[in-house]
């Protein structure tokens, strides 16, 4: 990536960012999106980042730079995002176990879902759970 787009403020990085989309072809930005809709769609079964490249008639290394181009973080980043910011409904909703909710979002256990929450939104599923049900509390108690 170009020294310049790191040195300018986070407000131009976007417009930096939308300046590096154009410059993909169609098809490639098409083949992206095809890959994000793909990750969503099976959130639960990781599928492995070859086989994903794979669908989109993509080299891994190809894959993985322009992916990285188009959304600014890594094809694993993203989906580990989608999958923790998915899993908050759960646990909002109060009725999985948080081992529950950790093995239907695909995460190998309950320790790995709570480190990958943790690193990602900055508190612990369990706190964050009990700070979504007392606000959700207190706004219907206004109500």
């Amino acid at each position: 990536m170009d020294r310049a787009i790191l040195r300018r403020k986070p407000n131009e990085r976007s417009s930096a960012r939308n300046s590096i989309r154009n410059s993909c072809a169609a098809g490639e930005l098409v083949a992206i999106e095809a890959a994000r809709d793909l990750m969503l769609a099976t959130p639960g079964y990781g599928l492995s980042i070859d086989a994903i490249a794979v669908s989109v008639h993509m080299s891994k290394r190809h894959f993985l730079r322009l992916f990285k181009r188009v959304t600014g973080t890594t094809p694993h980043s993203w989906r580990m995002e989608k999958r923790v910011r998915g899993s908050m409904v759960d646990l909002r909703n109060g009725d999985l176990s948080l081992t529950q909710i950790a093995h239907q979002y695909g995460f190998a256990d309950h320790a790995h879902y709570t480190r990958v929450f943790k690193r990602i939104v900055g508190t612990p599923p369990s706190v964050w759970r009990v700070t979504a049900v007392s606000d959700s509390t207190d706004k219907f108690e206004k109500l």
